[in-house]
């Protein structure tokens, strides 16, 4: 039994890789490096999608550029970060690229 993934859920993983990313940022500044290098290309995608989603709807050109930051993030992560960086927003954006359909709809 599958269930359906809402455009609010995916919204609400964008919002976390936000707060994610913030939280990094914020580890990065004070401790060096605990939490994994921040990915601040990635956060001022989703800060800005998300502000146009609270204007009203993206279209399809405000999707298509933050797909291609969360997908170009997994390139970055996966060549940066370290395997127990539990920190890393790659959970949330793979599950993202998963079900992006949804963000065209």
């Amino acid at each position: 039994m599958s269930t359906k993934v809402t455009r609010e859920e995916i919204i609400g993983k964008i919002k976390d890789i936000i707060e994610n990313e913030k939280f990094r940022l914020d580890g990065f500044f004070l401790c060096g490096f605990p939490t994994g290098a921040p990915n601040q290309v990635l956060q001022k995608a989703c800060e800005k999608y998300i502000e146009i989603e609270e204007k009203g709807q993206p279209s399809e050109a405000d999707t298509k550029t933050l797909i291609e930051a969360l997908e170009d993030s997994l390139k970055v992560e996966s060549e940066v970060a370290d395997v127990n960086d539990i920190s890393k927003s790659d959970t949330m954006v793979k599950y993202i690229l998963e079900h992006k359909e949804i963000l065209f709809a």
